[in-house]
C-alpha cells in the first residue's frame, strides 16, 4: 500500500461509498471542535500550511499516472478547505470553539462553495492537476472564511 494513498484519502475516509468529501469535512469539523481548546491561531495556521504542503506532494504522486486527476477518494483537499473555513473561529472568537453551531455553519458554507463551485473556484476545478485539485478547495475555504468573519463581527 502506498503512503500517498493513505494520506490523500485521509486514512481511507475517501473510500466511503457516499459523499466522501462531506464525510472528510465533517471529520475535520469534529476534530476541530474537540481539539480547539488546545489550538491557537498560529498553531492552526501552521497545521493548515503543513497539510497543504503535504497535499501538493502526495496528490501529485498519487495522480501521476491517472488521466482523471480529481478523483472522489482524494479528500485531503476538503480537510484543507474546511480548516480554512474554521480558522476565523480561532481568530475572532476566543470561546467560539465551544459553539458547535458556528462549526456547523462553517461546514455548510464550505460544502456549498465546494459543491457548487462558483466563479473563480470552477476555473481551478477544471484544471485536472494536483494544483487545481487543492486550490479550488483553498478558494472554497477562503470564501467560507470570509462569510464566517462577517457573521462573527456582526
Amino acid at each position: 500500500m502506498k503512503l500517498s494513498r493513505l494520506i490523500v484519502t485521509i486514512f481511507f475516509i475517501g473510500n466511503a461509498k457516499r459523499a466522501p468529501g462531506t464525510i472528510a469535512s465533517l471529520v475535520t469539523v469534529v476534530l476541530f471542535y474537540v481539539f480547539a481548546i488546545y489550538l491557537n491561531t498560529f498553531s492552526f495556521i501552521l497545521i493548515i500550511l503543513i497539510t497543504t504542503a503535504l497535499a501538493f506532494v502526495t496528490v501529485r504522486i498519487y495522480t501521476n499516472d491517472l488521466l482523471e486527476k480529481d478523483r472522489s477518494e482524494i479528500v485531503i483537499d476538503e480537510v484543507i478547505g474546511q480548516s480554512i473555513s474554521l480558522l476565523p473561529l480561532l481568530v475572532f472568537e476566543e470561546s467560539a470553539f465551544t459553539e458547535l453551531n458556528l462549526c456547523i455553519v462553517s461546514l455548510l458554507f464550505f460544502r456549498f462553495f465546494d459543491i457548487f463551485k462558483p466563479y473563480p473556484i470552477n476555473k481551478f476545478d477544471n484544471m485536472n492537476s494536483a494544483f487545481g485539485i487543492i486550490f479550488d478547495d483553498i478558494l472554497a475555504g477562503t470564501f467560507s472564511a470570509v462569510l464566517m468573519i462577517v457573521i462573527l463581527i456582526l
